[in-house]
């Protein structure tokens, strides 16, 4: 039976709704700094004050704990992920320029998140179980969506792979491939190579009909 997802809520003792995105998002930032640097075990409030400017009694205006933090640094993310995938499916009828789109959208998205991305793999861990369940409830919102635009692609017949779910989950692991890598590409090859060939690899790899797996200039 499938475990019913609630929603994990982090508590914050002020009602301004407006000052709370302003001031976890002045969190989000500095901890995303110092897990990285430190790790999260490692990190104290106290780091992360410092780097923030905000004293402890301010940032437990906002969240409960440290683990509160981590999770909202994770929620950030697998969002920012799912609504590009979602914004991409409203705008675009195309199979094939969804599929575009959002391979585009969601390797700039990891290019520039490359540190918290290693922080995920590093520190899921360090989650309760319900944040957990959550991250990877997101995640798999994300890999349901990419799953989506792969099947209107495959009913088009435009994408020649059959094992769409299959695809979907390698697609979005490949696409860590940047961070998980990035100590052997480093000055070696441009952003914009990197880009392009892991975009040019997924499109061969689908097995796409009917068009070059390059795209072609804006």
């Amino acid at each position: 039976m499938q475990r019913k997802i609630t929603v994990r809520k982090v508590e914050a003792t002020i009602r301004d709704q407006l000052l709370i995105k302003q001031r976890r998002e002045q969190i989000i930032q500095a901890a995303s700094q110092v897990f990285s640097q430190k790790g999260y075990h490692q990190t104290t409030i106290k780091d992360i004050c410092a780097v923030s400017g905000l004293g402890p009694g301010t940032i437990y205006n906002y969240v409960k704990k440290k683990e509160d933090i981590l999770f909202l640094i994770y929620d950030k993310l697998t969002t920012a992920l799912d609504e590009s995938l979602l914004e991409t499916i409203k705008r675009h009828k195309s199979p094939l320029d969804q599929l575009r789109e959002a391979l585009r959208k969601t390797i700039d998205i990891i290019w520039e998140n490359q540190d918290l991305i290693l922080l995920m793999y590093r520190e899921t861990a360090a989650l309760d179980k319900e944040s957990m369940y959550n991250v990877l409830h997101r995640e798999s919102n994300f890999v349901n969506h990419m799953e989506e635009i792969l099947e209107m692609g495959r009913e088009k017949g435009i994408i020649g792979n059959k094992n769409i779910r299959m695809a979907a989950d390698i697609i979005v692991y490949l696409l860590a491939f940047i961070p998980l890598r990035r100590w052997n590409l480093r000055g070696r090859f441009s952003e914009k190579e990197i880009k392009s060939e892991l975009i040019d690899f997924v499109l061969k790899a689908l097995c796409i009909r009917g068009g070059r797996g390059r795209k072609s200039k804006d």
